[in-house]
């Protein structure tokens, strides 16, 4: 495994905490792996499929039971992977063990008090508006793994905050503004806003400003570390702003764009966290595991995260709704929201890889 992932524990969010002096270090590239599922989120897989369908297409029944089933296959894994890391994380003692069932338990109760309230719409809003932070957070998290440099000091860490976090406003806002554009004001579960072009060009003026930072971040790190320079993290930010400017602010390509976006997030959630787990039990001693090639172990972890989450989002909550209407509804909306509760404590520095 690359030692970028063995000092991943050094350089998680190094930027909120200020804690990591400048560093001097040998660094590796990533793996063919990593480069293709983590750093590309797979893109290269599923993109050209999404393309080939078509705009209007993915619109009509017959291309929406694909789009049903591809995001079952990719998309639905990707969440329970969260429970994997989790359950070692708790195990080691570096989260609480109340982050998981009883976490889950009292965010059913939550949004069944809110439904009964009169407020579920506007909260199931005001958690797609986090999905879209928890998507942007993401890519900011790969960004920290894979951007580091021989040298790497904290000025480094605070331009590679700015730069991505300054392009966040514009990003989440103007998917909601999308959506309001291509849905003509009407509110399909959750609630379109139209916001005024005027704040919308403040925003993308932060946008390229954060653009600005990353490239003069860039170029220091080059004067600095000269033929030593890796541009991974110039990469990981340029598919950051690519993927999410295309899947959340392009009206004409509003169906393809944002299909792209989830099949992109969940691929990488994915394979990023089968990079660590499989990294961990190794060093552990499962020796094993490198006996296996890692695209066949992949696979296989794939498959039975999506048998396991299949299982409960189409056969156990459907079921449900003999005796509660609600199941589904309920039951799977608490599972995002704790999967974006838990992701908030799981990939902290002080975690650790």
């Amino acid at each position: 495994m690359s030692v970028v992932l063995e000092n991943a524990e050094h350089i998680l969010h190094e930027a909120e905490h200020g804690r990591v002096k400048s560093s001097s270090r040998p660094l590796t590239w990533p793996t063919w792996f990593e480069w293709f599922f983590v750093i590309g989120g797979g893109l290269a897989v599923f993109l050209p499929l999404i393309f080939w369908i078509g705009e209007g297409e993915l619109q009509q029944e017959q291309k929406m039971k694909w789009y049903f089933w591809a995001s079952a296959l990719i998309s639905a894994p990707h969440v329970y992977s969260t429970y994997v890391r989790q359950y070692r994380k708790t195990r080691e003692g570096k989260i609480n063990i109340c982050l998981g069932i009883p976490a889950y338990i009292g965010m059913v109760l939550g949004l069944i008090a809110i439904h009964y309230a009169g407020f579920f719409v506007e909260t199931i809003t005001a958690i797609n508006v986090w999905q879209s932070y928890h998507y942007l957070r993401q890519t900011y998290g790969v960004g920290c793994l894979y951007g580091g440099q021989a040298q790497f000091d904290l000025n480094d860490r605070r331009f590679r905050w700015w730069s991505y976090h300054l392009c966040f406003p514009y990003l989440i806002l103007g998917r909601w503004d999308m959506l309001y554009e291509a849905w003509g004001g009407a509110s399909y579960d959750i609630i379109p806003v139209r916001f005024d072009d005027m704040l919308l060009n403040w925003l993308f003026l932060l946008l390229c400003c954060g653009i600005y930072l990353q490239l003069f971040a860039e170029a220091y790190a080059l004067w600095r570390n000269g033929w030593k320079y890796r541009p991974t993290g110039l990469i990981c930010f340029a598919v950051f702003l690519g993927v999410h400017y295309y899947g959340f602010t392009c009206i004409s390509h509003y169906q393809r764009g944002f299909f792209a976006v989830t099949l992109f997030h969940a691929m990488q959630y994915l394979a990023l966290v089968w990079v660590l787990e499989r990294k961990h039990y190794i060093a552990k001693g499962f020796r094993w595991l490198e006996l296996i090639p890692n695209l066949v172990g992949f696979t296989i972890f794939w498959f039975i995260l999506y048998i396991l989450g299949f299982g409960w989002e189409q056969k156990i909550t459907m079921a449900m709704t003999q005796w509660w209407l609600l199941a589904p509804t309920i039951l799977l909306a608490a599972v995002s929201v704790h999967h974006y509760t838990v992701d908030s404590f799981l990939w902290r520095r002080s975690v650790g890889a």
